[in-house]
């Protein structure tokens, strides 16, 4: 896979948007090319964002996920920066070979430098490609993302990622996930599992709502993956 891919993939997400009159998408993907120069690609999927109801069909760039890492819009997000500090514990697990404590999550959580290097080697997903204009979740519509025909080409643009480990966020993005992978089991939510393409999916509690004990067991199961499977 390549970003070539990637890019082909979001075409085709484009040409369904046109034929079926959807005027409201958001796109993500990696911050920037960094991305494809790492030997290990982390791809975090959360649920969904609010606020951008009106944006039309637009693109999440480096620039809107530095807003939300530092919470610009006074808004009391933590998702994006608990997600990102999450990353950063993984990638010093696989590089440096550092066993998390909990000490660790809550100082990685406050690392500015750290976060901001973490955003551009990893990629940054919500499952539903449109904004809740309301701060509380919209469980129905995430979790049913996933058994669209839009889902089946939003998987398609996941997995032109290249994804060695693939981490989901939160019960209503693990529906929708499953939704999507079509697995003969579904994964359990907090539990993992490798799919038949090769890459690891770690089932996550929302991040908004960290456990860091949960973490720490997570950072060292996809730790002990990458370093063995890549």
């Amino acid at each position: 896979m390549s970003k070539k891919q990637h890019q082909k993939a979001q075409g085709e997400i484009r040409k369904y948007l046109l034929s079926n009159h959807i005027k409201h998408h958001m796109f993500y993907g990696p911050a920037n090319d960094q991305y494809w120069n790492e030997k290990a690609h982390i791809v975090a999927i959360n649920m969904e964002p609010y606020g951008y109801e009106d944006s039309g069909v637009c693109s999440i760039d480096r620039d809107d996920l530095i807003e939300w890492i530092y919470d610009a819009g006074s808004t009391g997000t933590k998702t994006t920066r608990y997600t990102l500090a999450f990353i950063s514990l993984v990638l010093s697990n696989i590089e440096k070979g550092i066993t998390p404590t909990p000490d660790n999550c809550s100082e990685a959580y406050y690392d500015d430098d750290t976060i901001e290097n973490t955003l551009d080697r990893s990629a940054y997903y919500n499952i539903s490609p449109v904004s809740n204009s309301q701060k509380a979740q919209d469980f129905d519509t995430i979790a049913s993302t996933g058994g669209t025909d839009l889902g089946k080409l939003i998987w398609e643009e996941i997995k032109a990622l290249d994804p060695n480990v693939i981490i989901v966020s939160g019960v209503a993005g693990l529906v929708a996930l499953n939704q999507m992978m079509q697995l003969e089991t579904a994964i359990e939510y907090g539990d993992s599992v490798i799919h038949p393409d090769g890459f690891l999916v770690q089932s996550m509690r929302h991040f908004s709502r960290p456990s860091y004990e949960d973490w720490c067991l997570a950072v060292e199961r996809i730790g002990k993956w990458i370093k063995e499977g890549i």
